[in-house]
C-alpha cells in the first residue's frame, strides 16, 4: 500500500494470487504490474513490477527494470528519457546514473537511480527512468490586474511540478502588487520564490521564498516586472495558493490593510510613510505596532494581527469570549481566566457559538463567581458544542486550560446580562425566526425554522418559569440545521447541501426522497451548485431507489436548470469525499400538475439545445449537443397518452476519447468547462476524407 514501489515478488510453488482491495475514499493511480513464469534457475526479466515480498523489508526498494547477469552484479541499460540526458554509463551494482531534460521540459521522477541489490539472485534500479515533461504552467501575464493561482488549484498541485509566471505592467512606470488569497505548501519541500524584475531564477533579484503556510500580506516589486517560480517534490502535493496582482504606483508599497479586532492609523503607503495599529479592548497585539514603507516598497515587518487576551476582566453588558488565535488553533499550556462582571442587580447568560478542543485533556470551566473556588457551571471539552449557561450572581468566571500537544480550533461564546426577574435573551436561530420579544417571567417565545431546514435540537417554544428559585427558561432554544437527506411528501419545498449556507461537510452519503401524488411528476429547479469537480457528486435517478434510471451524475458547477421526473419520485444522492468541500447546493422542487392536453416543457440539457417545442400527445422532442460535447441518450422523447414524457432529460458530456469524422469539429477535456478528473488516459482518432489532411 502507500506510494512506494514495493520489490518483486518470487512464488515458491507454480502459482502466486493476488488480492486488491480499496475503500470508498480517495483515488489514486493504482498499480501496473507484469508476471513472468520462468524456472527457478533462469530469474532475468525485463519491465517487472510486482507486489510486495513479505520476505523483504527494503523500505524503498523498487522494481523497473530487473537484471541477471555477469555474476548477478550488473543492472541493464535504463535507457534515456525522451527530450533528456543520460549522466553515466556504468550499470554496475552500488553505481549510480543521472537524468536532466532539455530546455522547456521538466523531470518527472527521480533525478537519480542507483542499481541495488533486491536479493541473493536480483539486482535493480531503484527507481524507474524519469521523463521529460513539457512545462503546462509557464505563463507570460499583463496588468492591469489578474489572477495566479497553482496548477489544478483548488484540487491538489503535481509533484515534480515546475512553474514559471512573469507579470509585465501595461505601464511600464508602475510596479506590481501581489496579495495572497490562499497559500498551503508542502513546508520545507514545495516552495514558491517571488521575484522582481523579469529574469526568473536570478538569485540578486529574489524577493520571498514562501513555503508552508505563511505569507506576507501582499509582496510590491520595485520594477514593472515580478516572477513567480513553483517547484513541488515527488510527494505530499497540498491545495496550492491563489494569489492577485495589480499594478500600482510606483514608490508605493500598496494596502496591508487592517488586522481583524484592530484599528488603524495612517491612510498612506508612500515610501517613508508609517501605519499604527492597535486592538480591540480584550485583545492583544502580536507583531509591530507600526510598520514603515522602505525604498524596497516592501513594509518593515507584517501586518500584526489581534489575538484574544489570556486574562481579561469584561464589564460591557454583552460581549464575545474567544479562545486564543480564534479560530485558528490555540497554543499549548495556556491556563487563561476572564472575568464578565456585571451590575449588581443582574446576572449573565453565556451562548456557546463554536466549540472545538482536544478532548480530556484541554477543556473549559465556567464557574457560578469571581474566585477559583466558586461553584463549578459545567466543565467541556472535546467538540461538542455546550448548552447555554446562566449565572445565578452578577460575576462569572471562565478557565481554559491546554496540555502541551495537540492545538484545536477552540470556542467563540457569547455573553449578555440580564434583570433578575428576567430569562436572558435567547438570540435568533441560526437559518430561523423567532417570534416574541418580551423576556419577562411567564411569557413566551416562539421560534420557526426557515425552509429547508429541519430542527436539530431545541424547542420551538420557550416559556421564561421560575425554577429552584431561578427565573429561566424550559426548554433549549432552537437549533436548525440542513438535513443529511429525507423522505419529503410535501407539494414543495428546499433540499439544502448539509452545513448550508456554509461549505458542506466531508464523507457524507446524503439519499433524498422526494414522493408527490400518483400520477403527479416532480419538478427540481437549481438555485445554486458548487461541488468539487469529479468527487463531490449529486446523483438523480427517475424513481424512489438507488436502483431506478439514471438521470444524471452532477459535480463541480455544470447542471442543468431543472430536471423532470417520469414517475411521482424523485430520488437524490449527495456523496463527498473526505477533502475539499465548497458551498453545496439549493434546489428547489414542486410537484407539477399534468396539462390536460400535452406534457410539461423537457427542459433542454445544458451545453445543448432542443429540437421540438410541440408537447402535445405523440410528439417528438430530440435534443443535440454543442460541438465537444456527446448526448448520453440519442432516443428521442416521446409525449405519452398519461402526458409524460417516455424518457428522462439526456445530458451532454465531453467524453475521455474517442473516433471522429468530419473536416471540422472540437475536441473538450473530459467534464469541461469544468476541471478535469486525475488518472485520465485519452485518445481521440480523427478521419477525415482520403487524400486530406
Amino acid at each position: 500500500t502507500g506510494m512506494n514501489l514495493p520489490a518483486p515478488v518470487i512464488s515458491s510453488k507454480n502459482w502466486l494470487r493476488l488480492h486488491f482491495t480499496s475503500d470508498g475514499n480517495h483515488r489514486q493511480k493504482g498499480f501496473s504490474a507484469q508476471y513472468q513464469v520462468k524456472k527457478q534457475m533462469e530469474l532475468k526479466s525485463r519491465g517487472v513490477k510486482l507486489m510486495p515480498s513479505k520476505d523483504n523489508n527494503q523500505k524503498t526498494s523498487v522494481l523497473t527494470q530487473v537484471g541477471v547477469s555477469q555474476g548477478h552484479n550488473m543492472c541493464p541499460d535504463p535507457g534515456i528519457p525522451e527530450r533528456g540526458k543520460r549522466i553515466g554509463n556504468d550499470f554496475r551494482l552500488g553505481s549510480s546514473i543521472q537524468f536532466t531534460c532539455n530546455e522547456g521540459y521538466d523531470l518527472q521522477g527521480s533525478k537519480s537511480i542507483t542499481c541495488k541489490r533486491v536479493s541473493d539472485i536480483i539486482v535493480a534500479w531503484s527507481d524507474h527512468r524519469p521523463v521529460c515533461r513539457a512545462r503546462m504552467c509557464d505563463m507570460y501575464l499583463r496588468g492591469p490586474s489578474g489572477v495566479i493561482t497553482s496548477p489544478n488549484y483548488p484540487v491538489q498541485y503535481d509533484n515534480n511540478a515546475y512553474c514559471v509566471w512573469v507579470i509585465t505592467a501595461l505601464n511600464p512606470a508602475k510596479v506590481i502588487k501581489l496579495t495572497f488569497e490562499e497559500f498551503e505548501l508542502e513546508r520545507g519541500y514545495d516552495t514558491l520564490t517571488v521575484g522582481d524584475g523579469g529574469q526568473v531564477g536570478d538569485q540578486k533579484t529574489v524577493l520571498y521564498v514562501l513555503t508552508g503556510t505563511t505569507v506576507p500580506d501582499l509582496i510590491v516589486s520595485t520594477q514593472h516586472q515580478m516572477w513567480l517560480l513553483f517547484q513541488t517534490d515527488s510527494v505530499s502535493n497540498l491545495l496550492g495558493f491563489k494569489a492577485t496582482y495589480e499594478e500600482i504606483d510606483q514608490g508605493s508599497c500598496g494596502d496591508p490593510g487592517i488586522p481583524a479586532y484592530g484599528r488603524r492609523e495612517g491612510s498612506t503607503f508612500r515610501h517613508g510613510d508609517s501605519l499604527k495599529f492597535e486592538c480591540q479592548p480584550a485583545f492583544e497585539l502580536k507583531g509591530q505596532k507600526t510598520i514603515t514603507c522602505q525604498k524596497s516598497s516592501q513594509w518593515s515587518a507584517q501586518k500584526p494581527v489581534c489575538v484574544f487576551s489570556c486574562f481579561f476582566n469584561f464589564t460591557t453588558p454583552s460581549g464575545i469570549v474567544l479562545s486564543p488565535n480564534y479560530p485558528e488553533e490555540y497554543g499549548s499550556s495556556l491556563h487563561c481566566v476572564w472575568l464578565i462582571i456585571a451590575k449588581p442587580e443582574s446576572r449573565i447568560h453565556l451562548a456557546f457559538n463554536d466549540f472545538d478542543v482536544e478532548p480530556q485533556f484541554d477543556f473549559l470551566a465556567v464557574k457560578d463567581g469571581g474566585t477559583a473556588e466558586s461553584p463549578v457551571l459545567g466543565t467541556f471539552s472535546g467538540n461538542q458544542i455546550p448548552s447555554s449557561l446562566t449565572s445565578s450572581g452578577h460575576v462569572a468566571r471562565l478557565e481554559f486550560q491546554t496540555d502541551h500537544s495537540m492545538e484545536k480550533r477552540g470556542f467563540n461564546i457569547t455573553f449578555t446580562t440580564f434583570r433578575h426577574n428576567e430569562c436572558p435573551d435567547p438570540g435568533v436561530p441560526v437559518n430561523g425566526k423567532r417570534f416574541g420579544d418580551s423576556l419577562q417571567l411567564g411569557s413566551s417565545v416562539s421560534f420557526l425554522c426557515d425552509e429547508g431546514f429541519i430542527r436539530t435540537h431545541g424547542s420551538e417554544t420557550i416559556t421564561c418559569i421560575l425554577k429552584e428559585g431561578n427565573v429561566v427558561w424550559n426548554n433549549a432554544v432552537l437549533r436548525c440545521e440542513a438535513p443529511c437527506g429525507g423522505h419529503l411528501t410535501s407539494p414543495s419545498g428546499t433540499i439544502l447541501s448539509p452545513g448550508w449556507p456554509g461549505f458542506y461537510k466531508d464523507s457524507l452519503s446524503c439519499a433524498w426522497v422526494i414522493e408527490a401524488q400518483p400520477g403527479y411528476p416532480i419538478k427540481i429547479t437549481f438555485d445554486r451548485f458548487k461541488t468539487e469537480v469529479n468527487y463531490d457528486t449529486l446523483e438523480v435517478r427517475d424513481g424512489r431507489s438507488y436502483s431506478s434510471p439514471l438521470i444524471g451524475v452532477y459535480d463541480g458547477t455544470q447542471v442543468p436548470q431543472f430536471l423532470i421526473s417520469t414517475s411521482n419520485y424523485l430520488y437524490l444522492l449527495f456523496t463527498t469525499d473526505k477533502s475539499h468541500s465548497d458551498v453545496g447546493f439549493q434546489i428547489r422542487y414542486e410537484t407539477v400538475k399534468l396539462q390536460s392536453d400535452h406534457c410539461l416543457d423537457p427542459g433542454i440539457p445544458v451545453n445543448g439545445q432542443r429540437h421540438g417545442n410541440d408537447f402535445y400527445v405523440g410528439a417528438l422532442v430530440t435534443f443535440s449537443c454543442d460541438s465537444g460535447y456527446t448526448l448520453s441518450d440519442s432516443e428521442a422523447l416521446e409525449c405519452e397518452p398519461n402526458f409524460q414524457w417516455s424518457r428522462p432529460l439526456p445530458s451532454c458530456e465531453a467524453l475521455c476519447g474517442g473516433y471522429i469524422r468530419g473536416s471540422s469539429g472540437t475536441i473538450l477535456s473530459p467534464g469541461f468547462p469544468d476541471f478535469y478528473p486525475n488518472n485520465l488516459n485519452c485518445t481521440w482518432t480523427i478521419e477525415t476524407s482520403h487524400g486530406k489532411g
